[in-house]
This record gives C-alpha cells, structure tokens and sequence, in this order.
C-alpha cells in the first residue's frame, strides 16, 4: 500500500514530461516555450508601473505562506536584468521577511512557536547574539529564508536590527544567483560570450557554496537544539 504513492507519483510525472515535451515540439510549443520570446515578453512588462508593487506583495505573501520565493528570484532577473533585478529583489526580500516578523510577535505567537519546534534552538540562541548570529544565519542558509522570518520574531531583536542583519546577509546569494541567472539567459539570447559568463557565474556560485559549508559548521554549534522537537521557552517580547 505505502509505495502506491510513489508510483502514481512516478506515473504523473511521466505523464507530464510526455505532453510537456510533446507541446515543445509542435510549432505551437516552440512559440510558447521559447525562452528568448518569453524574456522578451516579460520585460516589455517590466516598465508598467504596478510591475514593481505587484513583485513586492508577491513577496510579502509567499513569506506569510512559508512557500519557496526562488522562482520570484529568477523573474527578477527576467524582468529587470541582474542589477536592477537584484536590487528590486533585495528590497522585496527585505520587506516581505518584516510580515512573518511581526506575526511572531503578535496574538499568533503560540502558533508560530508549535509550528517552528524543530527551530527552536536557533530561537534561544538569537537571544544571545541576535545581530550576529541572524546575519550568519542569512548568509549560511541552514534555516530556510522564509522560516528564519518566523524564528527571529520568536527572539527579542529589535526591528531595525531585524532589517538591517536580513539586508546585509542577504545581499552576497542574491547578486551571484541573480548574475547566474542573467548569465544563463543571455547566453540563450546572444551565444556568443555565453561560456564565459556562465563559468564566470558558475565560479561565483560554488565560491559561495564553498563559503556557505566552511561556515556552517560553526553556526550550529551556536544552535545547540537547532532540529530538535522540543518547543522553545516562553520569552517576553522585549523589542
């Protein structure tokens, strides 16, 4: 009985590959997945003047809903280029992690505490060395983004601390992903310096990874209960 999931699992994802691929290959799918058309098309768009607000609260929302913003991280970059995109994005980031934030900090603290057990040493040891400790914790992702919003409402650091520590620590991921993502599709757009773009953006990229796993190591020996059960002490919201 427990491996009918994984077959009907397998069977949906075989069943999708063949009408995706199927689609791509008809002259209708070439038009629709072609990836310079869709580029194009996206930053036609990107000038309007709600294409900005509307990117702002997409983030802000997927941060309340614990949902994954990378896919938001490459239309950035779609729309606005690596630069202009990574900066938007930044500061859309920076924004949306304020609204988990302050939901930690309100009447729902209960829930967020029972929701974020497995978290709950990163909680108390942001208590000790909050700036610090959060900036690490943005750079060196071993909490996801979306949950370390909800942890760092859970401790007493103050807001601007709050905001300053995710803007920092996240600026080195964003721009690398971001210069990657813009390398891979301008090669699609103009082939001709593609190689030397993506192995420069290849090069970033596992310089981070590298940096990332020579750190962590220290950081959770700084979150001695980090993935443990137990729920974390009540603590006064003294920001």
């Amino acid at each position: 009985m427990s491996e009918r999931p994984w077959i009907r699992g397998a069977v949906f994802v075989t069943a999708a590959a063949a009408v995706g691929l199927a689609l791509y290959l008809s002259p209708l799918g070439s038009r629709i997945f072609d990836a310079a058309t869709i580029v194009q098309t996206l930053r036609a768009h990107s000038d309007r003047w709600w294409a900005i607000p509307l990117y702002v609260v997409a983030y802000a929302v997927l941060d309340i809903l614990f949902i994954p913003t990378q896919f938001l991280s490459i239309a950035a970059v779609l729309l606005w280029g690596w630069v202009k995109g990574g900066i938007i994005e930044l500061i859309s980031a920076t924004i949306g992690a304020l609204f988990p934030y302050l939901i930690a900090r309100s009447t729902l603290r209960a829930w967020v505490e029972q929701r974020l057990r497995k978290h709950a040493g990163a909680a108390n040891a942001l208590e000790r060395d909050s700036f610090t400790l959060l900036l690490l914790l943005r750079v060196v992702p071993i909490i996801p983004y979306t949950a370390l919003n909800y942890v760092a409402g859970l401790s007493p650091i103050r807001t601007q601390r709050y905001l300053l520590a995710t803007f920092i620590g996240m600026v080195p991921s964003t721009f690398i992903f971001a210069y990657f993502v813009d390398a891979t599709v301008e090669g699609v757009m103009e082939p001709g310096d593609v190689m030397v773009r993506v192995v420069a953006a290849g090069a970033l990229f596992a310089a981070l990874i590298i940096a990332t796993r020579l750190a962590a190591p220290r950081v959770r020996r700084q979150l001695p209960n980090e993935g443990r059960t137990s729920p974390p002490p009540d603590a006064a919201d003294r920001d």
